[in-house]
């Protein structure tokens, strides 16, 4: 076993996780391992998919239930193409941010996630995670999971957090942040310039002037807004705001 898997064997916990799934669902769960609570999402959802980058768990994976369906594949590089209703998961401490990247342009219901305390930590933090869960999602703390609940037992304990899609109005400066965030690929003068526009009804001559206001370092601005610092991230926030 590979991969940062740490497997849930407190039936509570397990049996808690999936209270919100219903048998018109289709849940997508993240690294099943030995198909634990693979089992009793079938049971209750219509349809399963769960996503095993682990090909050494297969002798787990091969007599589920008939509406069990296991993909082998990187849940990162395959999730753009699934279609499901809820997400249901144990997930590697090592995906946690890109995984919660990801969701940002993924339709879904809900996401009940076990994950690290640390990476629960910073979603309630002071740094551009913690700006990215605000602004696109509402979390919700279910319980703290102590690291004695997994085999092979980790070395940090857990949060199992429930995550849905925001609905409350954004304000001003928060849509300029989302259109900037959703530009994460793109050098941040030209991420601004469309934020800019499409949130403020500007044009881009005006755009540019109001950029140049903000004394962004040149160096900052040839930057992709994924490889901002947090400290680069926090004063661009703090720019938009002022």
């Amino acid at each position: 076993m590979e991969h940062d898997q740490h497997f849930l064997i407190n039936e509570k916990i397990i049996e808690t996780s999936i209270e919100d799934v219903n048998n018109d669902d289709i849940v997508l769960e993240i690294g099943p391992g030995q198909g634990i609570l693979t089992k009793k999402l079938a049971v209750k959802a219509k349809k399963v998919i769960a996503v095993e980058i682990d090909k050494e768990l297969e002798k787990y994976l091969c007599n589920l239930p008939k509406n069990v369906q296991i993909i082998y594949a990187n849940i990162l590089e395959k999730i753009d193409d699934l279609h499901f209703d809820k997400i249901i998961a144990n997930i590697p401490y090592s995906i946690s941010e890109p995984l919660l990247k990801k969701l940002i342009k993924t339709n879904f219901e809900l996401a009940i996630l076990l994950v690290g305390e640390k990476f629960y930590k910073l979603l309630n933090g002071k740094d551009k995670l913690n700006v990215v869960s605000k602004i696109f999602f509402n979390v919700e703390k279910i319980i703290d999971v102590p690291k004695e609940d997994f085999s092979p037992k980790p070395k940090v304990n857990s949060v199992l957090i429930k995550i849905t899609k925001r609905t409350e109005e954004l304000n001003g400066n928060e849509k300029i942040i989302k259109e900037i965030l959703l530009q994460d690929d793109k050098k941040l003068k030209n991420a601004l310039i469309y934020s800019f526009v499409r949130a403020e009804d500007l044009t881009k001559k005006q755009a540019k002037e109001k950029i140049n206001k903000m004394k962004i370092p040149k160096l900052t601005l040839e930057k992709n807004v994924n490889q901002l610092s947090n400290i680069q991230f926090n004063k661009l926030v703090k720019s938009i705001v002022a």
